[in-house]
């Protein structure tokens, strides 16, 4: 898990969420898959550009994703890979 945060921008309200689970981000300015224990409302927009997903949608994409990041306990730091799952995000009007 790692925190999250936003500051209040173009009418937005910021927020500063501790412990968010399952984040795997798809590039280097935060955007990110990630659980939201906070609603239950998936598949409208409620986030500041990252996709929101149940607990055990976020922990699949997470474990199914590249680079690894091994399960154990502990804190780790890393970089921003030049590699990784490439992910393409498709707008759709329904």
């Amino acid at each position: 898990s790692i925190p999250m945060g936003a500051s209040s921008t173009e009418g937005r309200s910021g927020y500063d969420t501790p412990a968010v689970a399952w984040p795997f981000f798809m590039n280097g300015d935060g955007i990110a898959i990630h659980a939201a224990f906070w609603h239950n409302d998936f598949g409208t927009r409620r986030s500041h550009g990252c996709v929101n997903v149940c607990a055990e949608d976020a922990k699949w994409i997470f474990r199914w994703t590249t680079p690894y990041v091994s399960l154990d306990e502990g804190e780790m730091s890393l970089s921003w890979p030049d590699h990784g799952t490439v992910v393409n995000v498709v707008k759709r009007s329904l």
